[in-house]
């Protein structure tokens, strides 16, 4: 039985440090217990309920305690104070002019639904914040931490032109496995169904669940397991399919929405299908956040902006033309690159690489006005890895710039060994650091890095793997 909880509005609260906060108003409450608003406008201040159990009132300070201390990704809203009295609570910081991801989750039933969804940047817009988060989550679990509570209402969202904020508020959610018991099970719509039956407490194979269940819900505005007959069905045929009792939706069964071709690249439509139908009975089968944000910064950039009713979506080619999913008007791409894997003689020299190696597409990458920024994931990948699966930085490598005379190749970042095979002449040229060289279609660039020292043995010779791109402008 809960003791009564007085009402704080008004009220001086002074933490365990000594500082003073008054509590102006309450932002909100839930299960765990309240927020409050204070005078200076700058900090939140939540309060747990008390439990009547002393012993489980002091196991919450602890776990504040050790999550104050825990080092965590920057976009988790850190614990600034703690309070032992009158109730046991914590100091943040208040999240300002950002806006819960429930406001990209939930239409608004004011407004079309393409207008709703292409608002702002669109496609694009949800991809690159669906990328943050999952870059986030990464960071998250490379500490050996799980969140346990994704949901739409704890993460605050802010975007612009140049740049998007995300921040995870609720941080004493945060869970080390092993560390006893989730004092949080999650909310429901996202909770993993090994948690629903009673089989796992949370951890990061729960979390990589949840987080793929936002991001599908993000690009799809539906949730992985509720088709057309659920979404027009009971309470209690809802509740089975949030706790993975149906089949994952079919382009068939769920026309309540967006198309998956529209939403997804192929490889991303992959990941979802890993997630939720391996990954539903074997949560090692699960992919991790790192993958997913990996393949939607690739997804960033194989979108297009529509010339007609502007919205952003992908290239589609049918009957050789470009169209626009939303408005069927034509819509293509200015330029691309297409990445492949090429096989070459390790002591051979660069310049006669190829000629007797073969080539695998891998990945591709539209290219607008300006600059285009194309990072290490496409290019530097291990021999053994898996397509979007390579495990170190992922910082800028080179870039494709636009301008009056066209598009050029520019090493930007100083890299080595990055070559441009001219299309006209057979002739590869080096790209010096903080030069360019111009491209036409068909030239091809190659990327000898230093980093790539996998080499395959054959016959007593050793090949090594090395990745180009090629050139393509789209005739307008």
């Amino acid at each position: 039985m809960l003791e009564k909880f007085q009402d704080l509005v008004g009220k001086i609260i002074i933490t365990k440090s000594g500082n003073r906060y008054t509590l102006t108003e309450t932002a909100g409450s839930g299960a765990q217990g309240i927020v409050y608003k204070e005078s200076q406008g700058k900090y939140m201040v939540k309060f747990y309920y008390p439990s009547s159990i002393r012993q489980i009132d002091n196991d919450i300070l602890e776990k504040l305690v050790f999550i104050q201390k825990v080092q965590k990704p920057g976009n988790f809203v850190a614990i600034r104070d703690l309070i032992d009295t009158p109730y046991i609570g914590y100091v943040m910081d208040m999240v300002v002019e950002h806006k819960p991801l429930n406001t990209y989750l939930i239409p608004n039933k004011n407004e079309n639904f393409a207008d709703w969804y292409n608002s702002g940047y669109g496609l694009r817009e949800r991809l690159y914040i669906g990328y943050v988060i999952a870059k986030a989550f990464h960071a998250l679990s490379e500490d050996n931490l799980s969140y346990c509570d994704i949901s739409g209402n704890n993460i605050l969202v802010k975007f612009s032109n140049t740049a998007v904020s995300v921040r995870m508020i609720d941080i004493d959610n945060i869970y080390v496995a092993g560390r006893g018991q989730s004092s949080v099970l999650g909310t429901p719509r996202y909770i993993a169904p090994e948690v629903v039956n009673k089989t796992h407490n949370p951890d990061i194979f729960t979390d990589n669940y949840s987080l793929a269940v936002i991001l599908f819900e993000l690009l799809r505005v539906g949730h992985p397991y509720v088709s057309d007959e659920i979404e027009d069905g009971t309470p209690e045929d809802e509740e089975a399919a949030y706790a993975g009792k149906t089949g994952y939706v079919t382009d068939q069964n769920s026309k309540n929405m967006l198309p998956a071709y529209v939403a997804f690249t192929d490889t991303l439509k992959n990941l979802f299908k890993k997630c939720f139908i391996n990954g539903k009975k074997n949560r090692m089968e699960r992919p991790s956040a790192q993958q997913f944000e990996l393949a939607l910064l690739d997804a960033v950039n194989k979108v297009i902006k529509c010339p007609s009713c502007g919205s952003w979506h992908y290239p589609r080619r049918e009957n050789d033309k470009y169209t626009c999913p939303w408005c069927d008007s034509e819509s293509k791409p200015l330029a691309f690159l297409t990445f492949y894997d090429e096989l070459f003689e390790v002591n051979s020299d660069i310049t006669e690489a190829l000629k007797e190696g073969k080539e695998k597409p891998v990945s591709s990458y539209i290219l607008r006005e300006g600059k285009n920024y194309i990072h290490s994931s496409y290019i530097l990948r291990s021999v053994n890895s898996n397509n979007l699966n390579w495990g170190g930085r992922n910082d800028k490598y080179l870039t494709i710039a636009k301008d009056a005379d066209g598009y050029h190749a520019y090493n930007e970042f100083s890299k080595a060994k990055i070559f441009v095979k001219k299309y006209v002449s057979g002739e590869m040229v080096l790209v010096e650091p903080h030069k360019d060289q111009p491209l036409i279609s068909g030239d091809k660039i190659f990327f000898d890095s230093p980093d790539n020292k996998d080499a395959i043995k054959n016959n007593d010779k050793q090949f090594k793997l090395i990745r180009s791109a090629l050139f393509a402008e789209v005739n307008q």
